[in-house]
């Protein structure tokens, strides 16, 4: 952050000509001297001469230099920080990925787990608009649907085209989730990164817990969310609305596997949260994202206050005095000066 900057600092070039004018004063001095010596002896010229003061014009000259400086400095319009921004909150990216395998569509959760995953993602939105926030979808496969960015207007237009027909391979392949999710932040970006994971956690394989260990040990945080109860419930299709059944005609069950949700948490740094009351499941996930990290947001400069009227004040000043000091002595004020 600059506090104090020049809009034109090329005009500050113009400081170039102080030493050229203080060499030409100096010759036109040693010009001076030698004509001086024409005509006779300095110190006897100097005695009948009792007006003259070199200091006085040597001073004068330093007065009118001065002048000369601020009025270049001046002419590069010196400003300062008058209206100052601070973002308050944390410098951070996060990357949601919500499950749409069909086991989503189980209501044990009301209406259905998928509405209340996507309830949660849009309150994480609003409460963190100043963030950067992406969201992929990911089933036996994964995919971007929103990439980070500070700049969503409306996260519910993207969310209501998700469904579970969104990834055409059925599965909940969490490794490949958390593997998008982490290749989506952007490595030059100074910020605290987070990915937090909306499932039933349908998921027994050992290499999502692998996978969250070495995603953590590039210093990102990694949070899954429960979206099931631990009874097991049936599966509704999407079509007609009947339970789905296996190939020998029994209805398919489904249930929490919230001991694979905890372990990929646990490797991950993060915490695992499981579906309850609405409200305060997102006030804990919402107090999680406002503890993260330790990088603090950016302080920008609105408005610049200009500064060259009190330069040009200054100036005018200077040449005010230089005006008024004579290169020779005023014998009515001969007791009160300085150079003799």
């Amino acid at each position: 952050m600059n506090l104090f900057q020049f809009k034109i600092p090329e005009n500050l070039w113009f400081l170039l000509l102080v030493p050229a004018l203080i060499g030409f004063f100096l010759f036109s001095q040693h010009i001076k001297k030698k004509k001086i010596r024409t005509f006779g002896s300095p110190d006897l010229i100097r005695k009948i001469n009792t007006d003259f003061s070199k200091y006085r014009i040597i001073f004068k000259f330093i007065i009118l230099m001065t002048a000369v400086i601020f009025l270049i400095v001046a002419a590069a319009r010196p400003q300062i920080g008058s209206k100052i921004k601070t973002d308050a909150g944390k410098n951070r990216e996060i990357m949601i990925a919500l499950d749409v395998s069909n086991s989503m569509l189980a209501q044990d959760i009301k209406p259905n787990r998928l509405s209340r995953a996507k309830q949660i993602i849009s309150d994480i939105y609003t409460k963190n608009s100043g963030d950067r926030i992406g969201l992929i979808v990911f089933a036996g496969e994964a995919f971007v649907q929103i990439p980070v960015t500070s700049s969503l207007t409306s996260v519910d237009v993207f969310l209501s085209s998700i469904n579970t027909e969104t990834v055409p391979v059925q599965g909940t392949n969490l490794t490949k989730a958390m593997e998008l999710a982490e290749d989506m932040f952007d490595e030059t970006e100074n910020s605290d990164k987070f990915i937090l994971i909306l499932t039933d956690g349908e998921n027994h394989e050992q290499s999502a817990i692998e996978s969250a260990k070495k995603i953590h040990e590039k210093e990102i945080v990694i949070s899954t969310v429960g979206l099931a109860k631990k009874f097991a419930v049936p599966i509704p299709e999407a079509k007609n609305g009947e339970y789905k059944k296996d190939k020998n005609g029994n209805v398919v069950l489904t249930k929490l596997n919230d001991v694979i949700l905890t372990q990929i948490a646990n490797a991950g740094g993060g915490k695992y949260f499981e579906t309850g009351n609405y409200s305060n499941d997102l006030k804990q996930i919402q107090k999680q994202i406002d503890n993260l990290g330790k990088t603090e947001g950016k302080t920008e400069i609105e408005e610049y206050a200009d500064l060259f009227p009190y330069f040009i004040f200054i100036a005018l000043t200077f040449l005010l005095l230089e005006f008024l000091f004579l290169e020779r002595r005023n014998h009515k004020l001969s007791d009160w000066s300085v150079f003799k």
